[in-house]
């Protein structure tokens, strides 16, 4: 009994044994050594996707930009791969994880862009061609207007001249006194039969309004001093002497504003028919291979027309603004100088 317990014993411990042996021989067959890790690792970059491209400007030319900070973002992580372009304007990154993978460009001086978002697989290379369109200064953008610039300049340079002049000349020609207080005032003087008094108040508040009321009270006194009897008429037609002198002062200029809001745009337009006829000229010698420069052409002879349409918008609107300010004080002039009339006959009358 002793015996067949050592061997069963025996067994036992021979089967343990070979069990111990067997796992350590799993273990080391799941756990890769140095080589065999660094193998993994070299296979994981040899399958990394693979962007590059060339970055060139918009001009006939297409000449390569140096310089360019091309940064790739990964739409998955939103992780940011950064290359710069060299002298021929070329640039690549590899080692990229496949995905989707959105590329933008800038650089100083240039206008930044950003590419669509396009999907390498692992392995996979893409090759992507970037256009960067230079900034404009103040030469280069007028020189896009062509032989219409020199119209249009000549117009902006008017347009501004005569508003800045009749703003000016309305300001100026303010009352110093308000309207409601300068004819209270002028009643006043009238109903004390003081014409000298009232005459002092027109020349104190300044404006059109004043000279012409100024010119019949003239008159009215002038006919009292002579001892003479004035007639409604006469008075009328100093009023209306003075106002013929008064009214185009305020008028004055206004038709070449109105002139240059209408020109202004027909130029703009021939800038574009011109631009157009260009265009169309190279499509039937070259054809439209390109089309990106194609609509640059375009773009640019539509600036034509923008520019003349900048400079017909202020002029219309300062030009309608002050034809109102006349009017309105051709209606006040009118009104104020009858009630002013009618009340130094009644006061002839009662004397």
């Amino acid at each position: 009994m002793t015996r067949l317990s050592l061997i069963l014993m025996f067994v036992a411990c021979m089967f343990m044994s070979v069990g111990i042996v067997m796992a350590q021989d799993e273990e080391a067959a799941e756990t890769p050594d140095v080589d065999t890790a660094d193998a993994q690792d070299t296979e994981m970059v040899g399958n990394g996707a693979t962007i590059k491209g060339e970055v060139i400007d918009t001009s006939t030319e297409q000449k390569p930009i140096e310089g360019v900070t091309v940064t790739i973002v990964s739409s998955g992580d939103d992780q940011n791969y950064t290359v710069t372009t060299d002298k021929d304007g070329y640039y690549e990154k590899t080692g990229l994880p496949p995905g989707r993978y959105t590329i933008s460009v800038s650089k100083d001086g240039y206008g930044d862009r950003i590419g669509k978002s396009k999907v390498v697989a692992a392995g996979g290379e893409i090759y992507d061609r970037i256009k960067m369109r230079e900034k404009d200064n103040i030469v280069s953008f007028f020189q896009k207007f062509g032989f219409v610039f020199y119209p249009l300049a000549i117009c902006s340079v008017v347009a501004l001249t005569f508003i800045i002049e009749r703003l000016f000349t309305f300001v100026r020609s303010r009352s110093r006194i308000g309207t409601e207080q300068f004819i209270a005032s002028i009643a006043d003087s009238l109903r004390k039969e003081n014409i000298m008094e009232a005459v002092s108040t027109c020349e104190e508040a300044g404006g059109p309004l004043a000279n012409v009321l100024k010119a019949g009270l003239l008159r009215y006194s002038q006919a009292q001093i002579e001892e003479r009897d004035i007639t409604k008429e006469e008075i009328q037609e100093a009023i209306e002497e003075a106002s013929l002198l008064e009214i185009p002062e305020l008028e004055r200029n206004l038709p070449v504003l109105g002139t240059v809001a209408v020109v202004s745009p027909l130029f703009g337009l021939l800038g574009t028919v011109t631009g157009m006829i260009t265009a169309f000229t190279t499509i039937a010698l070259e054809g439209t291979g390109d089309p990106q420069q194609l609509a640059g052409g375009i773009s640019q002879a539509l600036l034509t027309t923008a520019g003349g349409l900048t400079i017909a918008i202020p002029c219309l609107i300062f030009f309608q603004l002050f034809d109102s300010w006349v009017n309105r004080h051709m209606v006040e002039i009118s009104q104020v100088s009858t009630e002013i009339v009618n009340q130094l006959i009644v006061g002839e009358a009662d004397a």
